[in-house]
């Protein structure tokens, strides 16, 4: 900053007559400390701190903030937080961190080119959701982005960047009634499938008729086991050691993740709610340990509790690959009438295309949702509490766990259909 400033005192009067010290050498922002803007009752007062802060600067024993425009700070913060990613001991992740990226350089430097941070408020960003529409961005990436934004905003305020982004932290763009979408299927995320009964029966039972054939048919069959009984995400699935398991008391604690992308297995969850323990039944067991013991045989040296084949390219151990394991699981769809697939080879390996299945693009989820849907549809009649069903998905709240998986329903038979609604009718007064 040049030794030179240009500070101002300026008269208010709302809500009674008081003097600011506003800096006008780069741009106008006020004087604050500690975040709250400075007030002076006299004018003598507001001179004397004037002259105090400029000998300060000028001494170089003060630097007064600076105007930073919102599209550098939001990179900033972005180029950050892949640092950190990179960073197998910190929580974020490149793959999640990815998308700041990708928003800092399509949408945010185009649509804030010139926008300062104390310029930014719930107009700026009504605005920008107005301009997207316009230029035929979806809604549901503008939500997106707004989201971001906000997450930016939180991070440059704990920055001390800006001290208040209030009017734009509280703008929320489903409350804006003119810029929702005339279809009501283009507000919402497209809704994962959800495997029924019949159909989540008919692919164990094949998986368990078949484990015998080769390890391949084994490993299959234990990741459909370990999805039906915990609903794991494939991460946490692909983290599996063997030192999770107690087998003697019957549960399994998610204590990682394997993510390819990242650099292999990291030694922390995705929230740390999704730090738990898993109990397991009887006879749930027998299914656990006839894989352990499959699995320890087929691959005794590697502490993964679904082993790589060989050694990577790094020379240590390794689970199995996420493309392995989608295969494997497409390859069961098929088998069970579910799934529609294109077999081919390729550079001496057989790959696949996905023709038709209900479940593409999220093929291990559809389980996570059925192990969900099968609690918060069954939770009163088991006697299941929101905290228990939260805490088994590792949500850190109840509202998630509704949000996502409750709107689903695995199928109610036309007996038990009529049954709730003759208790309804009965609530209702219809009980004659």
């Amino acid at each position: 900053m040049e030794n030179t400033i240009d500070l101002r005192i300026v008269k208010r009067s709302n809500p009674t007559k008081h003097y600011v010290i506003q800096d006008y050498t780069n741009g106008r922002t006020q004087i604050r400390e500690e975040g709250k803007v400075l007030k002076f009752g006299h004018k003598a007062d507001a001179k004397a701190y004037r002259d105090k802060v400029r000998g300060a600067v000028e001494r170089k024993e003060l630097q007064l903030n600076q105007r930073y425009k919102f599209k550098d700070v939001f990179l900033l913060m972005a180029e950050e937080r892949m640092k950190f990613a990179r960073d197998k001991t910190k929580k974020l992740t490149k793959q999640g961190v990815r998308s700041y990226l990708s928003y800092s350089k399509r949408q945010i430097a185009k649509y804030f080119p010139d926008i300062y941070l104390d310029e930014l408020d719930a107009m700026s960003l009504e605005q920008f959701a107005i301009t997207c529409d316009k230029n035929g961005v979806t809604y549901k990436t503008v939500k997106d982005i707004i989201q971001h934004i906000h997450t930016a905003l939180r991070w440059m305020m704990v920055k001390k960047y800006h001290h208040n982004f209030s009017s734009a932290l509280n703008w929320r763009i489903y409350q804006q009634h003119h810029l929702l979408p005339v279809d009501r299927d283009d507000q919402h995320e497209k809704k994962t499938e959800v495997i029924t009964n019949a159909e989540a029966n008919a692919v164990l039972a094949y998986a368990e008729k078949h484990r015998h054939r080769s390890p391949d048919d084994a490993l299959t069959y234990g990741i459909f086991i370990i999805l039906a009984c915990f609903g794991l995400r494939p991460s946490e699935i692909q983290g599996l050691h063997r030192s999770n398991f107690n087998f003697e008391k019957r549960f399994v604690t998610i204590k990682g993740a394997y993510l390819g992308r990242e650099g292999g297995y990291r030694n922390r969850t995705k929230t740390d709610e999704s730090y738990r323990p898993l109990d397991y039944t009887k006879i749930q067991a027998e299914h656990i340990e006839w894989i352990n013991d499959y699995m320890l045989k087929y691959s005794p040296h590697n502490p993964y509790f679904f082993p790589a084949s060989r050694l990577g390219h790094d020379q240590q151990h390794h689970p199995v690959s996420q493309y392995k394991v989608r295969k494997l699981v497409y390859a069961a769809y098929e088998a069970c009438g579910l799934a529609k697939l294109e077999w081919f080879t390729k550079r001496k390996t057989e790959q696949y295309k996905i023709i038709e299945c209900r479940f593409k693009g999220g093929p291990m989820k559809c389980w996570r949702h059925y192990n969900a849907t099968s609690m918060i549809d069954n939770m009163f009649e088991l006697g299941l509490t929101p905290n228990y069903i939260k805490s088994r998905l590792g949500h850190s709240r109840w509202q998630t766990t509704q949000d996502r998986y409750g709107n689903h329903n695995l199928g109610v038979s036309d007996e038990m259909r009529m049954e709730r609604a003759e208790k309804v009718g009965k609530a209702l007064g219809f009980n004659k």
